[in-house]
Formats: structure tokens, C-alpha cells, sequence
């Protein structure tokens, strides 16, 4: 399992040009933020003190999240190459559990995923750093490793059971279109989540990356909201999400992904064995 690990990884990163652009296309966002949607976002919240580096620090948080979410599913195409060229059907000759198997492109897709988390954070920090005079606390250093490790994980067994049903690298392709232009509006990026309709914040509950964003937004913002409208800010730029009318605190957004991590880590065991019969039949 450990020599199966190494190999994705070494796949995935010998890969240069496709590692850039995996990079590219979760800061494709943050461009058109910059581009586009800053300068209207920042006159239209004009009223709200400091109100650019809120804003600053609200994109990163998102796109950290988002670029989470793609590049994991990027990462996990290797298991469909695989499967596809029957590279996956010679592994079974080196006596490696399915399982197992599947958990090697589980751990490689969520460590990619980690770093360039980290690598996307590091790109729009510095820039706002520069632009905006945005300063970062070292504090929020262990804890941001920690959130981007979570959902990492999280996002990374959530795309591993779509993957399991893809069979060809056109599909992939496909999908990965669609996961891309779809993961901004799943962790309430591209809109503020007090913007949403009841509906549409009951789907963002729904995706484990929701409670990365969260947490990172919260992480960022701490401090930086003005007292007699933080309460409402924090619920409306979504660092904090409700259900049935109870304020979720870090604590149970640790606890929601760590329980979804293990529920999809058990859906893929469940998964591998059916797989595994499958290969025997």
C-alpha cells in the first residue's frame, strides 16, 4: 500500500505542467475577485468598516476551500487511468487488498490536496499582503493546517466514491468540468451565504468542504468585524452556519468532518469489497 502511494504521487507530481494547472484552475476564481468583482464588492459594503480586507480574507478562506475540492478530484484521476489501461487489474497480482488499494489514492489524493491548499493560501496571502497591506497573525498557523488537513480528507473520500463509479477518462474529463465550475456555489464562494435562498444554504450544509470554508472564514475573521455587527456578519458571510437553530462553534465543525470522514472511508471499504467480488467473479 505504501509502495502504491509513493508511485501516485511521484505520478502526480512529475507532472509539472498539470500540477500548475491544477493550481490555476482553483485561483481562477481568485482572479476574477481581483478582476472583476473586488472594487463593485468593496462600493457596495462601503458602510462596513475595513471592509476590503474583510472581503480579502472571505475569498481566501473560500477558494482555499474550493481549491480543496478540484484538486483532490484532479488528483484521483489517476485511479481511472488505471482502472481504464487495466493497470488496477495487474495490482491485484501483488496481493494488495482492494481496500487498500483504493485508501493508497484515497491518502495520495488528500495529500495533494493538503499542500496545494496551503500552496493557493500562500499565493493570495502574498498578494493581498502587497496590494492591501493585509497582515496574517502566527496564530492562525497550526490551526489553518489543521482546517485545510480536514477538509482535505473530507473532500477527498467524498470525490473518491464519485470516482468509483467513473470507468473512462472521458467521463472524468466531463466531470471534472462540472465539479470545477460547481464547487464555488457548493461552499458559498461565488455568493454570500445570507444571500442564499433556504434551499440553497440546506445543499452547502450538505457538503462536508462548507465546514472547512466556515471554519477558515471564522480563523481569518477573528477579530476583524466590527463589534455591533458581528453577530449578524458572521452568520451572513457564512463563518458560521446554524442548524435547526443551533450555532455550530469550531469544535462541532471539527466533530461533523471527522463523523463524514469516517462514514466515507466505511462507504469505500463497503465499496472495495463489492469491487474485489467483482474482479473474482
Amino acid at each position: 500500500m505504501i509502495a502504491l502511494l509513493r508511485r501516485n504521487i511521484k505520478i502526480y507530481f512529475a507532472n509539472f505542467p498539470g500540477v500548475v494547472m491544477s493550481c490555476l484552475g482553483a485561483l481562477i476564481s481568485f482572479v476574477i475577485y481581483v478582476t472583476f468583482l473586488q472594487k463593485s464588492l468593496q462600493d457596495t459594503w462601503s458602510a462596513v468598516p475595513h471592509i476590503t480586507k474583510i472581503l480579502d480574507l472571505l475569498v481566501i478562506a473560500g477558494i482555499v476551500a474550493v481549491a480543496g475540492i478540484t484538486i483532490s478530484f484532479q488528483a484521483l484521476g489517476q485511479l481511472v487511468k488505471d482502472r481504464e489501461s487495466r493497470i488496477a487489474d495487474d495490482l491485484k497480482l501483488t496481493g494488495i487488498p482492494t481496500y487498500q488499494q483504493y485508501l493508497a489514492y484515497a491518502f495520495t489524493g488528500s495529500l495533494v490536496s493538503w499542500m496545494m491548499q496551503l500552496v493557493v493560501f500562500l499565493i493570495m496571502a502574498t498578494y493581498f499582503a502587497v496590494v492591501d497591506g493585509i497582515t496574517f497573525p502566527g496564530d492562525i498557523a497550526l490551526p489553518l493546517l489543521g482546517w485545510t488537513a480536514l477538509g482535505a480528507v473530507a473532500a477527498t473520500l467524498l470525490n473518491m466514491v464519485v470516482v468509483l463509479f467513473i470507468h473512462s477518462a472521458t467521463t472524468f474529463s466531463r466531470t471534472t468540468a462540472i465539479i470545477g465550475a460547481a464547487a464555488g456555489f457548493a461552499v458559498a464562494t461565488y455568493l454570500p451565504y445570507g444571500n442564499l435562498t433556504a434551499h440553497a444554504k440546506t445543499l452547502v450544509k450538505l457538503f462536508p468542504s462548507s465546514y472547512e470554508a466556515t471554519s477558515l472564514r471564522r480563523l481569518l475573521l477573528h477579530g476583524q468585524l466590527p463589534a455591533g455587527q458581528k453577530a449578524h456578519l458572521l452568520s451572513f458571510l457564512g463563518a458560521r452556519l446554524q442548524i435547526h437553530h443551533y450555532q455550530l462553534t469550531q469544535l462541532d465543525n471539527a466533530v461533523l468532518l471527522l463523523a463524514v470522514i469516517l462514514a466515507l472511508a466505511l462507504i469505500i471499504v463497503l465499496l472495495s469489497a463489492v469491487v474485489g467480488r467483482k474482479r473474482n467473479d
